[in-house]
This record gives C-alpha cells, structure tokens and sequence, in this order.
C-alpha cells in the first residue's frame, strides 16, 4: 500500500514546535489578562468616584437653594438603619393651589460592607409625610460625611441661620466639598 498525501497526524517535530511556540504565548495571554482585571477594579472605582462628584452637586445644591429649614437632628423622612447627615425641608405651592411641604434627608446606609450616601425625598401632598423618592449619590463613601452651616460672611453659624451649606464626602479617590447658597436665608 502506498501513502498518498493525507494529513493523518502530526510528526513528533511538529508536535514539539507547537509546544514550544504555546509555552511563549502563554504567559503573555495570562499576563494580558491579570493587567485586564487589575485595571478593571481602578477604572470602576474611578468612574464610580467621578460618577459622585457629578451627582452630588446638582442634588445637593438644588435642595439647599430651596430649603427654608436646614437641620442635622432626626425627624421626618429618615428610614430605620439610616444615618441623618442632614435634612433640608422647604413648602412649594403646586396649581393646585394648597401648599406641599417638601423633605430631602441625606443620610448614609451601609449594605455589604458599602457605604452609600442617599437623598431621601418626602413630602406630606397625601396628607402625612410619605416618601416618595430615594437616589443614591454616592457609592464607596468612606467615614462619616460632614455638613457645615456658614453665615454670609463665611463664619460657622448654626444650620437654622445658615447662608452656606457644605457637604463633605471621603470617597477612594479623596475628600470632595460641594455647597449650596440658600435663597431664603
């Protein structure tokens, strides 16, 4: 019988070269994919952190705008296992015509090992205060975040007087302050 020219195996040489050229290639791939998961974790955390500079702000200094009331003492809106940071309370008049007392509480909750900052809004337009909304703001905040009431001139003043309000949050990429004017202080 003769050999014609079918591909039946592979030599013992040819065996050995892939073997070869597969121990090369490797511990590059595995390499590539260490880097992968390595850089994975920084950029979520770093997009996270970017995600909190930018909602933090546009929550935050809207509620101060329209607070009437700036507190740091529990009351209404919070949730059990809730933190009160600081709760901001002001009445809008919707067309309705009668008037809607309005809550943002801002208060952190720890899940799993992770603290989060929350904006908890209620508003008693049922006839009792109800919530009607919770975002979270942050994610990864690390402490306790801190709130400082400031007088027209930039000194500390109670919250009840306060002009400024400063609302300091610890996330992993550092420590970021974002404030509100009030308008009808």
């Amino acid at each position: 019988m003769s050999r014609r020219g079918t591909d039946d195996g592979v030599t013992l040489v040819e065996l050995l070269v892939s073997v070869a050229i597969l121990g090369l290639v490797t511990p590059v791939l595995m390499g590539s994919v260490v880097l992968g998961y390595r850089t994975t974790d920084a950029t979520v955390d770093r997009l996270s952190d970017s995600r909190n500079r930018a909602i933090v702000p546009s929550l935050f200094v809207r509620d101060v705008q329209s607070a009437t009331t700036v507190a740091t003492a529990s009351g209404a809106c919070e949730q059990a296992g809730d933190t009160l940071v600081v709760r901001l309370r002001w009445t809008t008049t919707p067309a309705t015509g009668s008037a809607v007392t309005r809550v943002a509480a801002w208060v952190t909750t720890t899940s799993g090992g992770v603290t989060r900052l929350e904006r908890r809004a209620c508003d008693d337009s049922s006839g009792s205060m109800t919530a009607v909304s919770s975002v979270t703001a942050a994610h990864g905040v690390i402490g306790a975040p801190s709130v400082a009431c400031r007088a027209a001139g930039g000194a500390a003043t109670a919250c009840s007087s306060a002009v400024r309000v400063e609302l300091s949050i610890t996330d992993s990429s550092g420590a970021f302050t974002t404030a509100g004017r009030r308008r009808a202080a």
